[in-house]
């Protein structure tokens, strides 16, 4: 297996993905296509609805570094014996935000992050300034789960503050509305939580991504980028913290 050179964009079929444990239905189908699973376990750290979402407890920088939220030992360990350099958070999360949301910022590409400046770990942007990745200052401290990463210079959101900010930088945006994504616990979930690139091209959901009032926008936009939606299960959207590709074939 290789590394993912570019977060949440693989260039071949990824072969290893980091999810939430507690949805067994959607661990199967990803394993039924040959995807090995990294399964996060919940953090009595973070609020129930959200204690083992990939999304809150890892960002991935690219290639074979990671970084980790600070205390969860047995997160950094299974990473570790897959070879990664793990990084633990500058700060622990809690269960107020914002500390819940240090690791919750989205990469586009290879030069360009989402994140608020404001809730986002010094680990994150002490990353970004040595690497000369573009700061995109949000007000959504959940950044990452309220953006689809499309393709490295395309996404798709609900949050205006994101499509904005995301626009003024150059890249193409489409925006959605809000809500129709399960999460118990809050009245709705992030599209963001729900899905993740299983190939290159190929970005699946954990439902069915037809239910969504946008679908037909949603499926053009992608065809444009020349990316194939896969619905992994039937029924609703489930935000899940999304599915994390870390390594391809």
């Amino acid at each position: 297996m290789r590394f993912i050179n570019t977060p949440n964009l693989p260039e071949l079929d990824v072969a290893l993905s980091a999810m939430s444990g507690t949805y067994p239905t959607i661990t199967d189908a990803l394993r039924a296509r040959k995807i090995e699973i990294i399964n996060v376990m919940p953090c009595k750290a973070l609020s129930e609805p959200v204690f083992d979402h990939a999304d809150m407890l890892l960002h991935h920088l690219g290639e074979n570094r990671i970084i980790v939220a600070k205390g969860e030992e047995d997160l950094k360990r299974k990473l570790e014996q897959l070879g990664f350099q793990v990084i633990y958070s500058n700060i622990c999360i809690s269960k107020l935000y914002p500390q819940d949301v240090k690791l919750n910022c989205a990469r586009i590409g290879s030069r360009q992050m989402i994140g608020n400046r404001k809730t986002m770990d010094a680990a994150i942007q002490e990353f970004c300034a040595c690497n000369q990745i573009e700061m995109i200052n949000v007000k959504q401290g959940y950044a990452k789960c309220s953006t689809v990463v499309v393709d490295n210079n395309s996404i798709i959101t609900a949050d205006p503050s994101i499509a904005e900010a995301a626009t003024n930088a150059g890249i193409d945006v489409l925006k959605i509305t809000p809500g129709y994504v399960k999460l118990e616990g809050y009245k709705y979930g992030f599209l963001g939580g729900t899905c993740g690139m299983i190939a290159k091209g190929k970005l699946a959901f954990t439902g069915s991504i037809q239910s969504h009032p946008n679908y037909d926008e949603i499926k053009k936009f992608c065809d444009q980028k020349n990316v194939e939606l896969v619905s992994l299960v039937e029924g609703p959207l489930l935000d899940i913290g999304g599915i994390l590709p870390l390594k391809t074939v």
